[in-house]
């Protein structure tokens, strides 16, 4: 049985939006965005070493949330023709869910294997999945704006 759907999403449940969503992130530009995240990874891990401090966990965590927030806004800003970037553009905070919950999972899982505990990395997750949620939609509410201002002039 399914979902029924949602009052504010005529016609998708959330798990077809999670679907639709995953289906835009294809669209994504993922040479950019693993050379981004290695940049910035490597930048941040240069700035931890210069003042004689390892900080391999940090540094991975801003690699990570480079990699997913050009993943996610630069997926949403190409032009790529379906239905699953029009919904993404027409819909950019609930597309953004994927790349911030995506960041979430991956910060959350390297904090805890890398540092240790759980609620040092459960923040550190959450305030990183957060930014990603952020730029995203700020992306996408920008894309969506410029295809609408397109088709109608």
């Amino acid at each position: 049985m399914s979902a029924p759907p949602r009052k504010d999403s005529p016609g998708l449940s959330r798990r077809e939006e999670l679907a639709v969503s995953s289906a835009a992130m294809t669209h994504a530009p993922w040479g950019a965005a693993a050379a981004t995240g290695a940049v910035v990874t490597g930048g941040d891990l240069l700035l931890h070493l210069s003042s004689f401090h390892l900080g391999v966990s940090p540094s991975l965590s801003a690699g990570v949330l480079a990699f997913f927030t050009v993943a996610g806004a630069g997926a949403v800003l190409r032009s790529s023709p379906g239905r699953a970037m029009r919904w993404a553009r027409n819909n950019p905070w609930r597309f953004a869910v994927v790349p911030g919950a995506a960041t979430l999972i991956v910060v959350f899982a390297l904090s805890v294997v890398l540092g240790g505990g759980i609620f040092g990395p459960l923040f550190a997750g959450l305030w990183h999945g957060a930014i990603a949620y952020g730029v995203t939609g700020v992306a996408g509410s920008i894309a969506g704006a410029r295809s609408r201002r397109n088709r109608y002039s």
